[in-house]
């Protein structure tokens, strides 16, 4: 018997290596990785299905290698391998499509205060983020 995985999910880059078609953003973020210099916050914009989230996806897991080769994962560590094989308490992944009030944005600042657990950065991704409310 088939696993059914969704063709998205089985074929989605999973390092800044497998993207196509965005150089530039892959330069920037790998760039950022690769020099240490990770940004308290970043803001990926453009059309519908360009890959914003694959991009933050990556460049999470890349900000959290242990042993990150030219800014891409390695693939292989034990952080590599936390964030493959699960989901991390440190990356915190927040669709504000469906969940964009003023109390989930709350939990979201809860969970902020303190230091990653697991990982070397805790890393929040707020996906389809213009759809919170004006309150939140």
């Amino acid at each position: 018997m088939m696993d059914s995985i969704a063709l998205y999910r089985k074929y989605r880059p999973a390092f800044f290596a497998d993207v196509i078609g965005q150089t530039g953003i892959v330069k920037a973020l790998a760039g950022a990785v690769a020099s240490r210099k990770i940004p308290h916050a970043l803001i990926l914009t453009g059309t519908r299905g360009v890959g914003k989230t694959t991009a933050a996806r990556i460049f999470a897991k890349a900000a959290c290698c242990l042993e990150s080769q030219q800014g891409d994962a390695c693939g292989k560590c034990a952080s590599c391998t936390i964030i493959a094989n699960a989901n991390p308490m440190d990356i915190i992944e927040l669709d504000a499509a469906s969940n964009n009030g003023v109390e989930e944005i709350r939990e979201l600042i809860e969970k902020a205060r303190y230091a990653p657990s697991i990982l070397t950065h805790k890393i929040f991704i707020l996906d389809e983020a213009h759809m919170l409310t004006g309150s939140a």
